[in-house]
């Protein structure tokens, strides 16, 4: 074979392999999205059942066919609720599991951690129980599907005024969310003649009596608790009840959620006032908690926070269904999104917030948590 030959020979041969490697990667029986959220930690309680509710969607999607005839297969980060772990979770999941659609679920200081290279490295981002304000409008390739916990200290601060209360002392955790609902309340009071003042504590902390202690000396007509986790609320509330403090009481939705809380608790937080996200229940959903029920042997613990996952996966689906496994085809496809849910209508407004959310006042009464307004 003379040397012209031996090298058409080569080439060809390259080119098969480039070829036969090429259909190797196309033709993976799995489409992979990955979902960042926390396993472990303060609010594994969140975590947890995002997970099974997620799952759940999978095993139905898969069951129908999958994404194109393809598996959906979700890769698993643990953030614990800590954007350090986000940040070393999200370079896990693009440099090691070539995935460019992911999901998050609760801690907000984890989507900012993140945000700044969402667009830079072309990955989209579907966010459930995210829900500081300031990730409105944050980076054009996160979607929130959650309401703002503006529209949540907007209702704390109308209570506020309607009580006649004239001075609100926060403690709150030094974190995105929790900073977020105290900044966002002050915005709401700004032009009322009440008065509010904090005092902060970072994650991780074991002692907040000295706070507490500067609360209890201003005498403020209430208290509101704004914490990150569960088990920061625990200990504000511990701390509280050690130091015998007895004021009125607002708190954040992750009090308002945490039945282990109220449960430990339920003497100091009878009559204490909360938002959280709500939406209009539907058959869709009801369907889905007994679907949860019957493969897991239990409710659903959060509610809102499984319905929401479970749209957000139903939505990823429907977009790598329709646009394939493209960043930018999935941010399109999602700008436009009109889908029926669990949670209601889903669609996103112009900042990629979830139009149409809404929170309502809910009171501790005889450990139970009950709706009082809109």
């Amino acid at each position: 074979m003379n040397l012209k030959n031996k090298i058409i020979g080569v080439s060809v041969l390259i080119l098969l392999i480039i070829l036969i490697s090429f259909n190797i990667r196309n033709t993976s029986p799995t489409v992979k999205i990955a979902g960042l959220l926390p396993l472990t930690g303060g609010l594994a309680s969140y975590g947890e059942p995002a997970k099974m509710v997620s799952d759940l969607a999978v095993e139905e999607i898969n069951k129908s066919g999958g994404i194109n005839g393809k598996k959906l297969e979700i890769v698993y980060e643990d953030h614990k609720c800590d954007p350090k772990a986000a940040v070393t979770s999200f370079e896990k999941v693009i440099s090691v599991d070539k995935i460019n659609i992911a999901f998050m679920v609760a801690c907000s200081g984890t989507v900012t951690a993140i945000a700044p290279n969402l667009e830079t490295k072309n990955i989209a981002v579907v966010g459930t129980v995210t829900s500081a304000n300031k990730l409105s409008g944050i980076s054009p390739n996160f979607f929130r599907n959650w309401a703002s916990d503006g529209l949540e200290s907007k209702l704390l601060a109308e209570y506020i005024v309607d009580k006649g209360y004239k001075s609100v002392a926060v403690i709150y955790e030094d974190t995105d969310y929790a900073k977020g609902l105290k900044i966002s309340l002050e915005d709401y009071l700004k032009n009322s003649d009440v008065k509010i003042y904090g005092e902060s504590f970072t994650s991780g902390s074991t002692d907040v009596r000295t706070q507490l202690a500067k609360i209890q000396s201003n005498k403020p007509d209430v208290i509101f608790i704004s914490v990150q986790t569960v088990t920061s609320g625990e200990l504000v509330l511990t701390q509280m009840e050690n130091l015998n403090l007895k004021f009125p009481l607002l708190v954040s939705d992750n009090i308002i959620k945490s039945s282990s809380i109220i449960a430990n608790h339920k003497s100091i937080l009878e009559g204490a006032i909360g938002g959280d996200y709500v939406f209009i229940k539907t058959d869709k959903l009801d369907s889905i908690m007994k679907a949860y029920k019957d493969k897991y042997g239990a409710d659903c613990p959060q509610i809102n926070i499984c319905a929401a996952q479970y749209d957000a996966i139903q939505l990823i689906a429907g977009a790598l269904k329709e646009k394939g496994n493209s960043a930018k085809d999935v941010i399109k496809y999602l700008k436009v999104l009109q889908y029926q849910g669990a949670s209601g209508d889903v669609s996103f407004d112009s900042k990629n917030d979830r139009d149409n959310a809404n929170y309502s006042l809910f009171e501790i009464k005889d450990g139970e948590v009950v709706v009082i307004g809109k």
